[in-house]
């Protein structure tokens, strides 16, 4: 009995690792979570067994069965939480538009993102034509989200919504660099005074729903919720490179959408500048 109640949680142990690798769950934490999971799964079976007189195959199956169906219940839970957020009471923070790891901090000029660095190739967003966003030097913060994060969206800034548009695309794994802005995307963009900021939802592979909570011309306080993307994905804050900018975050680090604090901004003076000379900024990327 001991053996299949063991070969059991192993099974499911492996199904879920596999399962954790591809949708970048965290080994180390699911391993755990899963191996609480299948202790308490095979005390239960053996408990049933006992009863009802079960062979050690059936229990073996049951015992599998069981720690994945908890580790899914986990997972759902996870992903669908919409928890009350506490913004800043400042005027001079941009907040996370997501929950997730930064993926990369980088700058763009003229509307053009560099994201595929490895093959030197650019994007352009379309939707930013016109703003002051597309005519300048620009900071873009990528966060990416797994299946663990929540996945509501919140206004970086207070402010007015001037442009809501959703562009149609694939929808590729975001593991790869070129998929990033040819997936479907929805890009907001908040205005307050001469201040323009946009949230860039990126769908993903396994997302087939980005939806909006807000219209243009609707006015929105810091850490609203603006949209959700259902399942992992990533959302791209495109900032103005402006004098007195300073971004607070790494790539690395986690944030907490509506809380945590990605940039200061003194707001006496939004002069546009060069971001490679004046803005206090590190350029990198998780490799």
């Amino acid at each position: 009995m001991i053996y299949h109640l063991v070969a059991g949680g192993l099974a499911a142990l492996g199904t879920a690792l596999a399962l954790a690798w591809k949708w970048q769950l965290g080994m180390r934490r699911t391993a755990a979570a899963v191996t609480v999971l299948a202790t308490v799964s095979a005390a239960l079976v053996t408990a049933l067994g006992n009863v009802l007189a079960l062979n050690g195959r059936v229990c073996a199956v049951l015992t599998t069965v069981s720690t994945l169906t908890g580790a899914f219940a986990v997972l759902a839970y996870r992903f669908y939480r919409d928890p009350e957020r506490v913004a800043p009471d400042r005027d001079d923070v941009i907040v996370s538009p997501a929950d997730g790891t930064v993926l990369y901090v980088h700058r763009s000029s003229n509307g053009e993102l560099p994201i595929a660095t490895k093959q030197g190739r650019s994007y352009t967003l379309r939707e930013l034509t016109g703003t002051p966003l597309q005519m300048q030097h620009a900071i873009v913060i990528g966060i990416g989200m797994s299946f663990l994060d929540v996945h509501v969206n919140r206004a970086p800034i207070a402010g007015r919504i001037v442009s809501l548009q959703r562009f149609p695309g694939l929808f590729g794994s975001l593991r790869d660099p070129h998929m990033i802005f040819a997936n479907e995307r929805v890009t907001t963009v908040i205005e307050n005074g001469p201040l323009q900021v946009a949230v860039v939802q990126i769908a993903s592979r396994l997302v087939r729903q980005i939806a909006s909570f807000v219209r243009e011309g609707q006015d929105v306080t810091l850490g609203q919720r603006i949209g959700v993307i259902r399942l992992g994905s990533q959302v791209d804050l495109v900032l103005p490179a402006v004098e007195g900018l300073r971004v607070n975050v790494r790539p690395g680090d986690h944030v907490t959408a509506g809380e945590s604090i990605l940039c200061t901004l003194d707001r006496r003076g939004l002069r546009t500048v060069d971001v490679s000379r004046s803005v206090e900024l590190e350029e990198s990327r998780v490799k």
